[in-house]
């Protein structure tokens, strides 16, 4: 699945975040050694570290969940697992999720990507992220500022990739033409089937 046109020909680019906008892979590294330096010296917290692994298990397994309140029911089995309130687990999940990652997704960012961006904006074309994960605090962490961002829990959506009705909405609610947008993306599976289903050209990071 590729894109069909040259870059500039597109009206709109929606972009993933996370292992799109940055580099994953050292990321990850240097996040888990983070955490391994954290915990070593609070071996009584040890369990957040399996909290943390089972969000985002549960976060995988449920990607396409069809409940509307799919995000606060996430949250509130985790809680449930490790007798805290929601609050707890929102607050250890923004540290380490949020928090944590801004100044290494700033070191890692696709730099040869920011740049395109930042050129093609000058000459007119929108920049849309759109993200399984809240983005609006990790934008601060790249050097571009897009023109609307959304993502999986916002209102407007209320689902995550690779579900069409969220890239569908977003569409709609720009006045935008499927053959209008470019869907810049890392996974074929997720962003290259929501891309797909909507009759949006789609171009995987790796080929950029």
């Amino acid at each position: 699945m590729n894109n069909k046109k040259s870059l500039s020909e597109y009206k709109a680019w929606i972009l993933d975040f996370d292992g799109t906008l940055y580099y994953q892979l050292p990321l990850r590294i240097c996040m888990a050694l983070m955490i391994l330096a954290y915990y070593i010296i609070r071996p009584w917290r040890i369990s957040e570290i399996m909290l943390i692994q089972n969000y985002r298990q549960l976060r995988e397994e449920l990607f396409a969940a069809d409940e509307r309140d799919f995000n606060r029911q996430q949250l509130t089995r985790i809680a449930t697992k490790y007798k805290l309130s929601v609050s707890e687990v929102e607050k250890l999940l923004h540290f380490w999720f949020f928090e944590k990652p801004l100044p290494i997704i700033k070191i890692f960012q696709r730099k040869n990507l920011i740049r395109s961006i930042v050129q093609h904006q000058k000459q007119g074309i929108q920049m849309i992220v759109y993200s399984d994960y809240p983005v609006n605090e990790k934008i601060a962490a790249v050097d571009f500022t897009p023109e609307h961002t959304f993502y999986s829990d916002d209102d407007l959506i209320k689902c995550m990739k690779p579900d069409p009705a969220g890239l569908r909405n977003i569409l709609k609610s720009l006045n935008l033409k499927a053959d209008e947008v470019l869907f810049i993306g890392d996974r074929d599976d997720r962003d290259g089937l929501c891309a797909e289903a909507v009759g949006v050209d789609y171009l995987n990071i790796r080929d950029f």
